[in-house]
């Protein structure tokens, strides 16, 4: 059992490891629809790690990086988090720093979604729902923001 879940986890990691942004954009899209409906800690933990997955995907993709060498550039970014992950694509594209990219306090409540999400996630916490509307609408502010940066299909409603 332990073998075979281990090679459908490789398995998955290749294919997200091979799938350009705008593929990985899909499947980020669906769990975000997912999500809209639950509660606010599950959906700050699924909007900020649709940042995370696609800023990753954004850095291992980059634009003049052959596509045979996206396995190496994803395990050397695989264990960044998503503050980090943003920032770098914004290097890359040319962009401001985060901070004077994202309009407002949406940046500073964006780096404190992303650290709610990992406490949640990695301390087994639990946040009050009605306070974390506000990360939310950053974090997804910021995610719509990489998707603008990166000329990505805008999505139909």
């Amino acid at each position: 059992m332990e073998t075979s879940l281990r090679e459908e986890l490789d398995g998955l990691l290749s294919t997200y490891t091979a799938s350009t942004p705008a593929a990985r954009l899909r499947i980020i899209r669906r769990q975000l629809a997912w999500a809209a409906s639950e509660p606010g800690t599950l959906r700050l933990i699924t909007t900020v790690s649709a940042v995370e997955a696609l800023a990753r995907s954004l850095v291992v993709h980059a634009s003049g990086r052959p596509s045979n060498t996206a396995q190496m550039r994803y395990r050397q970014f695989r264990h960044s988090g998503p503050v980090e992950l943003v920032e770098e694509v914004l290097r890359l594209r040319g962009a401001a720093p985060a901070a004077r990219h994202f309009p407002g306090e949406t940046w500073p409540l964006f780096e404190l979604a992303s650290d709610c999400r990992d406490a949640v996630v990695h301390e087994c916490a639990q946040l009050a729902p009605d306070r974390t509307a506000a990360a939310v609408q950053a974090a997804q502010a910021v995610f719509e923001g990489l998707i603008e940066l990166a000329g990505l299909p805008r999505a139909v409603v």
